[in-house]
């Protein structure tokens, strides 16, 4: 069961990975839980450098893209983006969560990104489940979109 979630999970999210951001604002949404980036594996191949780009302008272009995907955008800072959605079509209450972090790095910014399951999402039976690496390519390719900027109409 946890394999056909996780399989389920994945799809999705890599069917949200198939086309490129759109160019539409949208304001960010109230903050909700997020597990804590602390004691997960390293994702080193999910981080990539951007120069010649601000901060603002990769995160309005990521914030469009998970958007347009049906993600809601949860939490932003000034170098970390969190977005949620819901899995449809299982069993179990199933949602996806996906946390982008911007850091200062030698006159651009390094951006990552890691990907969550959430069954039973906000019940005692809460149960999270890293599966970055289970879509890392796509993660990896949606990434390197970010590093030029946007034609604008």
């Amino acid at each position: 069961m946890k394999r056909l979630l996780i399989t389920l999970s994945s799809i999705a999210l890599l069917s949200a990975c198939a086309s490129t951001p759109s160019t539409q604002s949208t304001p960010p949404a109230p903050s909700n839980k997020v597990p804590s980036a602390v004691n997960l594996p390293n994702i080193s191949d999910n981080i990539i450098v951007i120069k010649d780009r601000q901060a603002q302008a990769i995160f309005d272009d990521i914030v469009q893209y998970r958007k347009q995907k049906g993600m809601q955008l949860k939490r932003r800072t000034a170098q970390r983006l969190e977005f949620s959605m819901k899995i449809p079509n299982v069993t179990q209450a199933t949602e996806a969560r996906m946390s982008y972090l911007l850091s200062p790095l030698d006159g651009g910014f390094q951006l990552s990104a890691r990907v969550w399951q959430i069954t039973a999402p906000g019940t005692a039976r809460e149960n999270v489940s890293e599966i970055t690496n289970a879509v890392a390519d796509k993660i990896h390719e949606e990434l390197q979109t970010y590093t030029h900027a946007k034609a604008t109409p």
